[in-house]
């Protein structure tokens, strides 16, 4: 990787529809030049996939992010948490650490607490949640969602053709999405693969969320964060970071936990990347179905 693949990596991060012309012009590059380059991403592994990202409360899920520490038994790990609900996510990180997102159905605190019990003998590290807030989605919206979890990149005219609506209303229904961050596009990466770069990831508790410790955080990661911090509950945040050195990495944390308002910073450096979204779609595929949790057009 050089620099340029870094700026185009983090413009597709922060949005995975983004056109190359667009990337382009914000990193220097020619359009045909950073398609090659992100090709190149493809080929070689670095880019694993393109990800259409659903905000799953809005579907009445609860969401729940929890780090383990294990030893070395991934699956069985995994096997116990799907008893809780289903996995979105999963980030194996150096240590036997794994940190998962899991969407759950059931009482959020019945969950929590369950978690411990459910995991033993492994420790759990820390978790965070996201209360449920279901949204009475349109048909047509549900219908669009389903078609870019199955091809995030596709074009309006192509989903306006096969859902057989016009190429207006998609793209009012997709930008009315992206503007109440029901849905948010992205790339996920394979860590291992960013030669002369590491990939780690920072979870920051907060004293109390405010716009002048989020300022304070900014001026220290923005530089070196690979997409915007994500919130996580309502007092936890993490960051996805890149350090060209241990060194460097070691600096950032020491300056972040340094910011007055920050509680504390946890920090894993992440191997692979597992995103599981296939369930997402017989969800939706139900909810049309029973015409329920969404309203006609």
């Amino acid at each position: 990787m050089d620099g340029k693949d870094l700026a185009i990596l983090r413009a597709l991060l922060m949005d995975g529809r983004a056109s190359y012309k667009s990337i382009g012009r914000s990193v220097g590059l020619s359009t045909s030049t950073v398609r090659s380059r992100v090709l190149n991403m493809l080929n070689t592994g670095l880019i694993t996939r393109f990800v259409a990202s659903l905000d799953l409360t809005a579907l009445g899920y609860s969401m729940i992010h929890v780090a383990v520490k294990h030893n070395g038994n991934e699956v069985q790990v995994m096997e116990r948490l799907r008893l809780l609900g289903n996995i979105l996510m999963s980030v194996t990180c150096v240590g036997d650490i794994t940190v998962f997102g899991l969407a759950s159905k059931g009482m959020l605190k019945e969950r929590l607490d369950l978690l411990p019990v459910v995991l033993q003998p492994n420790t759990v590290l820390y978790t965070s949640s996201m209360d449920a807030m279901p949204r009475r989605l349109l048909c047509n919206d549900l219908r669009i969602i389903r078609e870019l979890l199955k091809e995030p990149r596709a074009s309006i005219k192509s989903i306006a053709s096969r859902l057989n609506i016009s190429e207006r209303t998609v793209k009012r229904r997709l930008d009315q999405m992206l503007k109440s961050n029901i849905l948010h596009f992205t790339v996920l990466i394979n860590p291992s693969a960013m030669r002369g770069f590491i990939n780690f990831s920072m979870i920051i508790t907060l004293n109390d969320y405010n716009n002048n410790l989020m300022s304070r955080l900014g001026s220290v990661l923005d530089s070196n964060l690979l997409m915007p911090l994500i919130p996580v509950s309502q007092n936890r945040l993490v960051g996805v970071l890149y350090s060209e050195s241990v060194e460097g990495m070691n600096e950032l944390i020491r300056k972040a936990r340094s910011i007055d308002g920050v509680a504390s910073v946890d920090f894993f450096i992440a191997q692979r990347v597992h995103w599981m979204d296939e369930w997402i779609g017989k969800v939706i595929d139900d909810m049309l179905h029973n015409k329920s949790g969404c309203i006609d057009n």
